[in-house]
């Protein structure tokens, strides 16, 4: 957990402090969002959070309450927000640890975006949902965590994101535990 709670905070910081003096040229790199938007709505650094789609790619660790069982892998979620703050996502994560583990999800999101001085904004988050855990038998579960996903409006509003979530299924020596972290990018 003190792993987990170091790279949050690490994640903070670097959207509050890394592109101070970077001077970048952020209307020239911006993602392709609904060209609708105008300059004076792409100067609030929330505008990263608004409406469209999010492809994220995150790195995993899975903590069975089975301890030999951990594991190391990767994943990829799609993601659509209907504005700054409701959205949901589908995830997909396959682990490879003394047997090979593959978790897929879909999961209703609520974050709250802040706006920072610098070039970016921050927005922690929670979810929850329901999905399959399959090593074998394939369980079904239901998961809920927290996070935070740091947006770089000079990086075309691409992030980063860390989040934690715990999983409960069918059969109690199966629940676990599962700790991301990734990047995200808005299209």
């Amino acid at each position: 957990m003190k792993p987990l709670f170091a790279a949050l905070v690490a994640l903070v910081v670097l959207s509050t402090t890394a592109q101070a003096d970077w001077r970048w040229k952020k209307e020239e790199l911006y993602a392709a969002k609904n060209p609708a938007y105008t300059s004076e709505t792409t100067t609030r650094a929330s505008y990263c959070y608004d409406r469209g789609w999010e492809l994220s790619f995150f790195g995993a660790g899975i903590f069975p309450e089975d301890i030999d069982n951990d594991g190391i892998g990767a994943g990829a979620a799609l993601s659509y927000f209907f504005g700054p703050n409701w959205g949901f996502d589908i995830s997909y994560a396959a682990f490879g640890s003394t047997r090979s583990q593959q978790v897929a999800s879909g999961h209703l999101i609520y974050r709250i975006p802040f706006e920072t001085q610098r070039c970016g904004a921050w927005a922690p988050y929670v979810f929850g949902g329901v999905g399959g855990l399959s090593d074998g038998p394939t369980e079904f579960l239901f998961d809920a965590g927290a996070g935070i996903d740091i947006r770089f409006e000079s990086w075309g509003c691409m992030g980063l994101f860390g989040d934690y979530l715990y999983s409960f299924t069918d059969d109690d020596l199966q629940d676990f535990s599962m700790v991301r972290l990734g990047f995200k990018m808005p299209f």
